[in-house]
């Protein structure tokens, strides 16, 4: 019998091309052309929302793409889910800032017979589990959907971690199951973090982990009746 739990982890230069001008018939048409370069500056320079967000910069270096669900990352044959991109940039304060590039990366699905994807918006097409991507400035992230499975184990959280802001943290297994109910399974869990280096996770610990390096890595989760969960976690400086 299983309980409910609700624990979880976690300026611009113009071209001028302007004609040169050796007489002026009206002498207000000085100031008039000279202010035309400033306005263009002015409208071009204000906001900050991009149709084509950035990949980084020095100061703010793209470090990773977080892929989340708008809900739980179970679905029903037939149905339609939309998932998130978020473009995680470094050298601020808190470690890692994320902007959301869910129309501008690119997508992919490890199974396309289980489920499809289109701009994160994901169609279930057949019973099973796929792998989802998005992939952005040469970064990517993925996240694992189910679809029509009764009984899976999901890990969280899914990172990135920045060693700048810790060297600890703590993950979670969640069993659910067909009713909805959830189940936490860290603590009778077995761990397991692969390729070594990243992160070292102690097998008995119940998801305790030490950040040891940047990198990518795939933390897994095994219980008694061979049921398994696994996610794939970006460590960053």
């Amino acid at each position: 019998m299983h309980t409910k739990t609700t624990r979880f982890g976690e300026g611009l230069r113009v071209a001028s091309n302007w004609p040169k001008v050796s007489l002026f018939p009206n002498r207000m048409a000085v100031p008039a052309l000279l202010i035309l370069p400033i306005v263009i500056l002015t409208m071009t320079g204000c906001g900050s929302n991009y149709s084509n967000p950035d990949t980084g910069s020095k100061e703010h270096p793209l470090l990773a793409i977080r892929v989340t669900p708008s809900s739980l990352p179970a679905m029903a044959l037939a149905a339609t889910a939309q998932l998130s991109a978020g473009a995680g940039y470094g050298g601020y304060p808190g470690g890692i800032s994320y902007q959301d590039v869910t129309g501008s990366a690119t997508w992919a699905t490890s199974d396309r017979a289980v489920a499809t994807v289109n701009n994160g918006l994901v169609t279930s097409t057949g019973n099973g589990s796929a792998k989802i991507s998005a992939v952005f400035g040469g970064k990517s992230g993925s996240m694992t959907v189910f679809v029509g499975i009764p009984q899976y184990v999901t890990i969280t959280p899914a990172g990135p971690f920045s060693l700048s802001a810790t060297r600890e943290t703590d993950f979670f297994a969640t069993e659910t199951f067909a009713d909805g109910g959830t189940l936490d399974v860290s603590g009778p869990a077995t761990w397991t973090a692969t390729p070594d280096g990243v992160i070292d996770i102690y097998p008995y610990l119940g998801g305790h982990a030490n950040l040891l390096a940047p990198g990518t890595v795939t933390v897994t989760a095994i219980l008694d009746s061979g049921m398994s969960g696994s996610v794939e976690v970006t460590v960053v400086p």
